[in-house]
């Protein structure tokens, strides 16, 4: 089997939204497609692939996903490509998905079988930072009557906005931890948004308030910083979303010391890469809790990933405010896997699981 064309394709938003997922396909000589979703937008993608990644990898079996994996992100005796983890996860997602349905297998049985199938969500609602708690509340009450039993608040602060309104941010995670049943986790997340000793005075009264996890509570590449926090806390402190390699998560760990990892599979350069994250996880006795919240290809490669980890108890990430409602993403598919009373059910189908339905494709390709 050789890759005969890769190709990506922006989709049709919700309505009244902008934007649109990208679509990546890898084609092959035996009419086996690999799917996934791509970022960094369309122009930038299809420059990666018309420039650097179809010359590359035309002519190429895809029944070695690791060695593309090497050669997209480090290059071959001929070229240092060293792409983006972001372009190379997509490519890496496709190939697995290949893989599968060249093996008649899940993924998660490639990967060494599943430890369980149904996994819990929780329902993560953010932007935090312009809005008023009673707004926060309505949206995890939302979640709640749609059947989840775990949340999470996002303020969706930046690096570059420190320390910004650390008052509200507590009243958010008040208001809604006070409406939530005392056996329902909620998780606060400052999106990278405080100092040192912000993070800490915010942390002490997450932990009076029973927060389930405090998560990226300063930059992403303070880590010294972090370790501070996690010294200094009982709540468990997790990050990691935007972390591009398993050399970055040793590095993480070693210096900052997370109580929960959260690799996403995109950034950090596909399943290939999210696999050598949690073996580490697993040796280091760390708890993992992906990030790659939006229903879809990348959310199914992560959930196959997550699935085949025997101490892997969080719930995984989910959130329909990037894509739009679940029904709109499920249009895309012959038979959806799509979430019911707050988990999710892989099935034993080859690949991810899923197969595309040609003619709404056709529909949905904008560009």
């Amino acid at each position: 089997m050789k890759i005969t064309d890769i190709q990506v394709n922006q989709l049709k938003p919700p309505e009244g939204r902008a934007g649109g997922r990208l679509l990546v396909r890898v084609f092959t000589d035996e009419g086996i497609v690999g799917h996934s979703e791509g970022s960094r937008g369309l122009g930038v993608f299809r420059a990666y692939l018309e420039e650097m990644i179809t010359p590359l990898l035309v002519g190429v079996s895809p029944l070695q996903p690791r060695q593309i994996w090497e050669k997209l992100a480090l290059g071959t005796g001929e070229r240092a490509t060293r792409l983006p983890s972001q372009i190379v996860g997509a490519i890496d997602v496709a190939c697995w998905d290949i893989m599968g349905k060249a093996a008649g297998m899940p993924v998660y049985a490639l990967l060494g079988g599943a430890r369980r199938t149904e996994i819990p969500l929780y329902w993560s609602r953010g932007n935090g930072w312009k809005k008023e708690p009673e707004e926060m509340l309505e949206e995890i009450q939302e979640g709640y009557e749609k059947g989840y039993r775990a949340f999470k608040v996002r303020m969706d602060w930046r690096d570059y906005r420190q320390d910004s309104d650390p008052v509200k941010d507590m009243a958010i995670f008040q208001k809604c931890r006070e409406w939530l049943p005392d056996d329902v986790p909620l998780g606060f997340d400052a999106n990278c948004g405080y100092s040192v000793s912000t993070a800490i005075e915010q942390g002490r009264q997450l932990e009076e308030m029973g927060a389930a996890h405090f998560e990226e509570p300063l930059p992403q590449y303070d880590f010294p910083g972090l370790r501070q926090v996690v010294d200094a806390l009982d709540v468990a402190i997790s990050t990691g979303e935007q972390e591009i390699s398993a050399w970055r998560f040793r590095d993480l760990m070693m210096l900052g010391n997370p109580d929960i990892l959260q690799p996403d599979i995109l950034n950090v350069g596909g399943l290939s890469e999210v696999v050598r994250v949690f073996e580490m996880a697993v040796v280091n006795n760390k708890v993992v809790m992906p990030h790659s919240p939006s229903l879809g290809l990348n959310s199914l490669a992560s959930l196959h990933a997550y699935s085949t980890v025997t101490n892997a108890v969080r719930p995984h990430e989910f959130s329909e405010e990037f894509t739009g409602p679940v029904a709109h993403v499920a249009s895309l598919f012959v038979d959806p896997i799509v979430p019911e009373n707050g988990a999710i059910k892989l099935n034993d189908r080859p690949g991810l699981g899923v197969e595309i339905d040609e003619k709404a494709l056709a529909d949905a390709i904008i560009a």
